[in-house]
């Protein structure tokens, strides 16, 4: 880090949990609220986050992830970025900014279970003004996941809403912060995708009626899909894609949203130039969702101020 002295930096790992040892940088049916995670879970505290999961591989999830939390912030909303793809990784590199200093999840080390939320948004590297806590499984040893879910919590300390990419959902059953947060689905819009999703689909409506039984399992303990998100199959895969109509039959749900690829924006991303922009086709068919969301927290933040209010007069009549 530049401009720091030995003994600044050596604070700055201290304070959130991190050892001189692993510093940050690195070499060239429907649910509809946003809500917050469950602040009754022993370990952490309430989460205002949204989930991205994706029973399939290389479709996008984690683009889509980065670019609405794009939008998200053009609505002047505070978002943080959250990579807890944990066999894949790499939302930094995909972004563009893997040479950027600063902390990485790998590097986290959180024995007692807590990190300070201002500490690390200091450490964190920043993507077009948005924080961004990065995967990197290649370069670090495997965690605790009381190390994942403290830096969690700590982000939630200093946004309004964590955007989260989960991948498949795997190896996340035990992270408190986020049990209870609502989900979006991104659905490959195959036969074998589909045959994925709904299985997916399945798993997490089983895992949510297991209730606190199913607590250490390893799916992710979120809320079944609030939406979901077709991507369509690129020529080279498949000539065509199923139909709308015909995933919906077969998924038992509404697909919200269906996107074909966008040449530009992969060759962006596979060059190495990072998302230089959302695609135009893509702010339109996602406008609706991204308001939606947007709305929630913007109602939920009036909400909270005005249960703050109720409970100052509360305490002065007393």
């Amino acid at each position: 880090m530049k401009g720091w002295g030995l003994e600044r930096t050596l604070h700055s790992f201290k304070s959130v949990g991190l050892s001189s040892e692993h510093q940050p940088g690195r070499g060239a049916g429907e649910d509809t609220g946003i809500g917050r995670s469950d602040p009754e879970a022993k370990y952490g505290s309430a989460v205002a986050g949204l989930v991205f999961l994706s029973a399939s591989g290389g479709i996008g999830l984690t683009t889509m992830t980065a670019l609405m939390a794009k939008q998200l912030r053009d609505m002047v909303l505070s978002c943080a970025l959250v990579d807890l793809d944990l066999d894949g990784g790499g939302m930094d590199v995909l972004v563009g900014i893997e040479g950027a200093p600063g902390m990485r999840l790998g590097g986290i080390r959180a024995p007692l279970g807590r990190v300070d939320p201002q500490a690390l948004r200091e450490e964190l590297p920043v993507w077009d003004g948005i924080p961004l806590l990065s995967n990197d499984p290649w370069s670090a040893p495997s965690q605790g996941w009381w190390d994942v879910d403290a830096a969690v919590n700590a982000m939630a300390g200093f946004a309004d809403l964590l955007l989260i990419d989960a991948g498949r959902g795997r190896g996340l059953g035990n992270l408190r912060s986020l049990k209870g947060l609502p989900s979006l689905l991104m659905v490959d819009m195959t036969v074998l995708g589909l045959a994925r999703a709904k299985a997916l689909l399945h798993a997490l409506n089983s895992r949510r009626g297991a209730g606190d039984q199913a607590q250490d399992g390893p799916l992710i303990s979120c809320r079944p899909p609030m939406a979901l998100i077709g991507m369509m199959p690129t020529q080279h895969r498949v000539s065509h894609g199923v139909d709308p109509e015909q995933a919906e039959e077969f998924l038992g749900r509404s697909v919200d949203v269906v996107l074909n690829p966008q040449p530009k924006l992969s060759a962006s991303v596979l060059d190495g130039r990072g998302l230089e922009r959302v695609p135009r086709a893509y702010a339109r068919a996602l406008h609706p969702l991204v308001e939606r969301i947007a709305g929630m927290i913007v109602g939920e933040r009036r909400e909270e101020r005005v249960s703050s209010r109720e409970l100052t007069r509360s305490k002065a009549v007393q």
